[in-house]
Formats: structure tokens, C-alpha cells, sequence
């Protein structure tokens, strides 16, 4: 009698997790839409809650045990949320849309605090109150630098300021027997006053190690301005001190007049309007390169562009000269710029294969285009031949523009679509796994205007993770373990309910495609994901037979604190995982779909009349 019921367990574990597989399966044929894996979601979540009111909470409450049901469940939630985060922390966030956002939201959290205190440093933010610096928050953005790889450049646009988290940066310019260069560490501040000028930086920014850095946008800075008064305030005596006179006197070699000028135009604009005017404009060189744009070479994307998105590129565009010998860009750096050359020439080289034949570009060449338009490193090094004018549009600038021009997006898109983008990170920089995985993010990236991915990030991103399928198993089998225990010690006493199982199968089914796809989105293979659930079923039928056989001879008490524990954990995940994705993936559709599963549920609770 005692092995056919740990038997009977063992079967009915395996029975309620046999979805598992089946939704591994059912994504290695079929990509659901959001609104589909929503619905589905929606539908075993309320199936799961159906069957825990019924079948675990509403018996043990009827017998009595109320408070040993209680202090289980919140056992369990406790278990459940503790355990979760720990098991996100080693990249099992990634098994679900859902874990992954509320793992991001966690960190972005934590890094609203670092930012609190270490944007004090800078004069300005002395006192400011911590509702302000939420408004500045949610701009802020973490990049890692290597080193030797380069922040920012002399003549760029002043749009970000920079805190140090730890690592390194040397400040310098770039001018031949320039010495005097200037040297940061963790928790320095630097580009504030030409951010807050709108002046073009004067210096280079380089990485002298690994160096992480937070980057303050300056449309951050422009939001603080309009909605508090108190950092308004501030910025007004900044602008009537001698600060800024003395930066814009040493920096930008502007006359005492054209600063008193520019200072009495800024002090005005703030108290009208909120802002800050630019006191030295930004060399763009806009009407020259209008005239080119159908001769430029090496860059199709721009020939034949509507004028409109003509006038906008060149609005983006910064127009810089550089002396013969000058380094333009490192071979295995972070691209982020391209070049369409002016004047003058400019050599490609790879220092890997000196053999390889220079690569000579004159005017109207366009260079660092694939690596730009990937966000992959530089496979070769650009250096001046002799001294050069041209243009430079920013990564983040091109970018930008994608939500303007929609014929130069549309084009962007068939760029990837086609493959090129594929095929020049397959021969260069990524696997064919990898490069998918990129192609896939970043048409996605397109459609939703978020900020696209990046080839070396991805690259670096998987390498980070590589922990990371174990992380999504623990965290899968984590899901599971509450609900082969309960199938196990419920047929101690009274046997498993229809509906305890079906609701059990129902939500396990959803999940498992909802997780599976998104494995293969992180570039897992089906083979994997499926030996992954494969095995959670195995273990579900397991935990089954020895929830049978450990809780033989507990008291009613027990078996209802037990009871508690798996409730507590399955309701804590369905509110954390199951209903959040389904939410942000299939908006209003959530409501009936869960309801229809609570219904389901119900009706096979009736069969066992």
C-alpha cells in the first residue's frame, strides 16, 4: 500500500508538470505574439489560484487550522522571494520577462541611491532635495570603458556629465607636445560645466584602466531646471559667479564682452523660460555637407534621402579637423562614431596583418560605418595621412535620428533584415548565435524606439551570464518545489484534487513557453531548454513521491503548515512572475483571461462530484 501511493504521487507529480516539456516543444515550432503568451499566462495563473483557494486554502481552513496555514504561507512567501532574488542575482532574472524587469527595476533602485550621494560632490547639488534627484534618476546610465577607449572627444557636443564609480580617466588635448594632462579617480566629476554651457568639449576623455562610469544626461539637467525652483535658484548664482566666466575665459578664449553678453542672454532665458542658451556653438558645417550628400562613398543608407531627413543628419553632424598622424580610432575599441571625410586622406590598417594592403580613403568616404551601425568594435585602425577636415555622427546621435527619419530607419531596418549587419558580425566579431540574438534585439529595438543593442555588449553580456542556465534551472525548479509536495502529502490524507492538478497543468504549461522563448531570445539551444524541463518534470514527480513519504505520519497542524508553505510560495510567484508578464506583455486582456482560468479551474472541481 505505502509504494503504490508514493507511486501514485510520483505519477501525478509527473502528470502536473508534463506541460513543462510540452511548452519546450510548442516553442521550438511557435513564436507566440505578446498578446498570445499574455492570454496564456493570464489564463494558468488564474487556473493556479483557483486550485490553491480550493484545494489547499479553503480544507485547511475548514478543519480548523487557520493559523498553521497562515504562519506557512508566509514561510513560504518569505522562502519564495528570498530565494528568487538570490537566484536572479546569478542571472536566473532572464527565465522570464517578468523576473527580468522587476530584477532591472531592483538595481536601478539601488543605483538611485549611489547616484543620491554621489552627485553631491558637484557644487550645485549640495542642497537639493532628494525629490529632485528622482528626476534626474531614471535618465542615468552605466557604461564600462576599457581601457585606452575614449569618453568622449574635443569638439563634441557637451550632452552628458560624467561621475567616476571606480577606475580612471585622463583628461588632455590633443595638440602635439601637450603635457599637462589631467587625472581622475573613482567618484570625480567631469564635463559638468560644459554640460550646463552647452560649449563643445575642449578636452579628450580617455579610460586609463577598466573604468565604470555613471553618464548624466543633459536633458536630465534641462527637465531639473524647469520643475525645481531650488536648483534654479542655484543655477543662477553659478551663472553671475566667477566661475563660469573663468571657464568659458580659459576654455573657449571668449572676450570679457562677449561673456558679459552671453551671461545677461542666460540669466534672462532661466527666469523666462527655464533654460540655459549655448555660449559657443557646436562646428557642424551643415550647408557643406548637404551639397555632398548624394557623392558620399562607402554609405548608400544616405543617398536619396528626403530633404528633411538631409537637414536633420546634417543638424547631428560635428565637422572636426585633425593634423596628419592623429589617431582617429584604435583597432578592438568601442565604435562610436562614423566618418565621412571633408579634405585630405586618411589610412586603414590592421596591425594584426601587416602584410594587408593599406586601405587609402580621400574625400566623400564614409568610414567606421559597419562597426557604428553595430555597435561592434573597430576591426581596423584609421589614421590621418596628412591633415584633415570631416564629419562625425555619434552612435547615439544616429540612433536618435531613427525616430525622425523613417525613411533612413527603414532603411536601417532592411540593413539588418538582409543580413548585412548579420554577416559582418558573423565574419568579424560574433558567432552565428550570437549575431541572431543581436539581429532579433535590435529589429525589436526598432519597433519599440527603445536604445539598440550593442554587438560588443552582447558579446560581453553572454560571457557575464555564462553562470546563467543554471541560474534559470534553479530558479525553474525553485517555481516547482512547492507544488510536488503538496501533490505528495495531499495523498496522505484525502487524495489529490482533479482540479488541484489540472490548475497545476495549466499554469506550468504557459510558463514553460513564456520562459522557453525567451531562453532562445538569450541564444539558448532547444536541446538545453528542453533537457531543462525534462528534468524539472522529473523532479516534480520526485518531490511528489517524498512529500508522500515525509509527511506519512503528520499531525493536522503540520500537514496545514505544509499546505501554507506551498500556498504561500505559489501565490508569491504568481503575483510576482505569472501575472506581471502577463500584464506588461497583453495589457487589458489579463483581467478575462484570468478569470476564464479561475473558471476552469472550478468546473473540473465539480467532475469530482
Amino acid at each position: 500500500m505505502f509504494d503504490s501511493m508514493v507511486m501514485l504521487a510520483f505519477i501525478l507529480g509527473i502528470v502536473s508538470a508534463s506541460s513543462l516539456p510540452m511548452g519546450a516543444i510548442t516553442a521550438k515550432f511557435w513564436q507566440p505574439s505578446d498578446r498570445a503568451t499574455a492570454i496564456l499566462m493570464a489564463f494558468g495563473g488564474g487556473a493556479l489560484l483557483a486550485a490553491l483557494t480550493i484545494d489547499l486554502v479553503a480544507s485547511a481552513v475548514e478543519e480548523g487550522h487557520f493559523y498553521a496555514l497562515a504562519a506557512g504561507a508566509m514561510v513560504g512567501g518569505l522562502l519564495f522571494i528570498g530565494l528568487n532574488q538570490l537566484v536572479n542575482d546569478y542571472g536566473g532574472f532572464l527565465r522570464k520577462a517578468s523576473t527580468t524587469i522587476y530584477h532591472f527595476r531592483r538595481k536601478q533602485h539601488q543605483q538611485i541611491k549611489q547616484i543620491i550621494s554621489r552627485i553631491h560632490q558637484v557644487k550645485l547639488f549640495h542642497d537639493l532635495p532628494t525629490n529632485d534627484f528622482k528626476i534626474i534618476a531614471p535618465s542615468v546610465r552605466v557604461v564600462t570603458f576599457h581601457k585606452g577607449e575614449t569618453i568622449f572627444r574635443k569638439g563634441d557636443p557637451a550632452d552628458t556629465f560624467y561621475i567616476i564609480d571606480e577606475g580612471g580617466v585622463d583628461l588632455f588635448r590633443s595638440e602635439a607636445g601637450e603635457q599637462n594632462t589631467i587625472q581622475l579617480q573613482g567618484y570625480d566629476v567631469f564635463g559638468w560645466y560644459p554640460c550646463l554651457t552647452s560649449t563643445p568639449n575642449t578636452l579628450n576623455a580617455v579610460a586609463s584602466r577598466e573604468t565604470r562610469v555613471w553618464l548624466i544626461p543633459k536633458h536630465a539637467i534641462d527637465t531639473l531646471l524647469i520643475n525645481s525652483p531650488h536648483f534654479q535658484q542655484e543655477v543662477h548664482l553659478l551663472l553671475r559667479s566667477g566661475e563660469l566666466q573663468h571657464y568659458l575665459e580659459q576654455q573657449h578664449l571668449l572676450t570679457t564682452d562677449e561673456i558679459e553678453r552671453w551671461t545677461d542672454q542666460a540669466v534672462r532665458q532661466l527666469i523666462r523660460r527655464g533654460v540655459v542658451p549655448p555660449a559657443v556653438e557646436v562646428n557642424r558645417n551643415s550647408a557643406e555637407i548637404l551639397e555632398r550628400f548624394n557623392q558620399i562613398k562607402r554609405l548608400p543608407m544616405l543617398s536619396e534621402l528626403p530633404e528633411e531627413e538631409q537637414i536633420l543628419i546634417g543638424r547631428a553632424l560635428i565637422y572636426k579637423r585633425y593634423q596628419r598622424g592623429d589617431t582617429l580610432f584604435l583597432q578592438h575599441t568601442r565604435a562610436d562614431r562614423l566618418f565621412i571625410l571633408d579634405t585630405g586622406e586618411v589610412n586603414l590598417i590592421d596591425p594584426e596583418t601587416p602584410l594587408q594592403k593599406t586601405v587609402v580613403l580621400h574625400a566623400n568616404d564614409a568610414f567606421g560605418t559597419f562597426s557604428l551601425l553595430t555597435g561592434a568594435r573597430h576591426s581596423v585602425t584609421a589614421v590621418a595621412a596628412e591633415n584633415i577636415g570631416l564629419w562625425e555622427l555619434r552612435r547615439r546621435d544616429f540612433y536618435s535620428l531613427l525616430g525622425s527619419a523613417p525613411v533612413l530607419a527603414e532603411r536601417y531596418r532592411e540593413f539588418i533584415q538582409m543580413g548585412g549587419a548579420r554577416d559582418y558580425l558573423q565574419s568579424r566579431h560574433l558567432n552565428s548565435e550570437q549575431s541572431q540574438r543581436w539581429t532579433r534585439q535590435a529589429l525589436r529595438c526598432i519597433d519599440t524606439g527603445e536604445e539598440l543593442p550593442s554587438a560588443a555588449d552582447v558579446a560581453r553580456d553572454l560571457h557575464a551570464n555564462k553562470a546563467a542556465p543554471l541560474a534559470i534551472w534553479l530558479g525553474l525548479t525553485l517555481d516547482g518545489i512547492p507544488e510536488s509536495l503538496v501533490i505528495g502529502s495531499s495523498l496522505i490524507n484525502a487524495g489529490v484534487s482533479i482540479s488541484l492538478i489540472a490548475g497545476l497543468f495549466l499554469a506550468n504549461f504557459p510558463e514553460a513557453l513564456s520562459s522557453s522563448c525567451g531562453m532562445k531570445e538569450q541564444g539558448f539551444k532547444f536541446r538545453r531548454i528542453f533537457l531543462m524541463w525534462f528534468s524539472l518534470m522529473l523532479l516534480t514527480g520526485v518531490g511528489a513521491a517524498m512529500g508522500n513519504i515525509f509527511f506519512v505520519n503528520a499531525s493536522p497542524a503540520l500537514f496545514a503548515f505544509v499546505e501554507g508553505v506551498a500556498a504561500g510560495a505559489m501565490l508569491t510567484m504568481i503575483a510576482e512572475t505569472m501575472l506581471p508578464e502577463a500584464y506588461f506583455k497583453g495589457g487589458s486582456v489579463v483581467g478575462m483571461s484570468t478569470l476564464c482560468g479561475f473558471l476552469t479551474a472550478i468546473f473540473f472541481k465539480t467532475l469530482e462530484v
